[in-house]
C-alpha cells in the first residue's frame, strides 16, 4: 500500500515536471511569413548568436547587397554588417558610431554594426532582384519561392508544447 501511495506522488512529480517543461520552457524561432496573410514561408528554432543574410539585388545599381544579421542574447534582431560591390543611389555612404568603412574581397563592407532592427521586418520580394535567405547552411531563393509578394520576418517566442504541434501562442 506504501509502495502505491509513492509510486502515485513519484508520477504525479514526473507529469508536472512535463508540464512545466513543455508548457514554460521558452522557445525562440525566426520566422518568415507573407503580409497580409501570415502564411508561413520559413520557420527554425534559433538562440543568441545565430546568423542569417538577406542578399538581394540593388533597384539601382544592378548589384548584389548583403546584409548580415545577428540574434543577439535578448533575441532582437541586429544588423551586423552591409556588403556591397558599387557606390550609388541608395546605396550606403558612411558610417556612424563604431562602425568601419573598408573594402575586402572585392566588396566595400561596413562592420562593427550594432544596429537593432524593429520587428516585423517588412521585406519586398521580387521575383527579378534574387531575394535570397540564408540561415545555417540552407540557401533560400525567395524570388523564385514567392515571387513578387511583401514577407514579414520576426522573432517568434514560443513554447515547448505549441512549437512542438506547430502552434503559436
Amino acid at each position: 500500500m506504501l509502495k502505491k501511495k509513492y509510486f502515485a506522488q513519484f508520477g504525479l512529480f514526473i507529469v508536472i515536471i512535463i508540464i512545466i517543461i513543455l508548457f514554460f520552457i521558452p522557445v525562440y524561432t525566426l520566422e518568415l511569413k507573407s503580409f497580409p496573410d501570415g502564411e508561413v514561408i520559413y520557420e527554425r528554432k534559433i538562440q543568441p548568436g545565430d546568423e542569417f543574410i538577406l542578399k538581394y539585388t540593388h533597384s539601382v545599381a544592378l548589384t548584389p547587397v548583403w546584409e548580415i544579421f545577428i540574434i543577439d542574447k535578448d533575441y532582437q534582431i541586429v544588423l551586423i554588417e552591409t556588403d556591397f560591390f558599387d557606390h550609388g543611389a541608395g546605396l550606403p555612404y558612411t558610417t556612424f558610431e563604431n562602425e568601419i568603412f573598408v573594402e575586402e574581397e572585392g566588396r566595400f563592407k561596413i562592420k562593427n554594426m550594432h544596429r537593432i532592427i524593429p520587428t516585423p521586418i517588412y521585406y519586398r520580394i521580387g521575383a527579378v532582384r534574387e531575394n535570397i535567405f540564408y540561415f545555417k547552411g540552407e540557401e533560400i531563393n525567395l524570388s523564385s519561392l514567392v515571387g513578387d509578394r511583401l514577407l514579414t520576418l520576426k522573432v517568434d517566442r514560443n513554447n515547448l508544447f505549441n512549437y512542438l504541434i506547430g502552434g503559436s501562442l
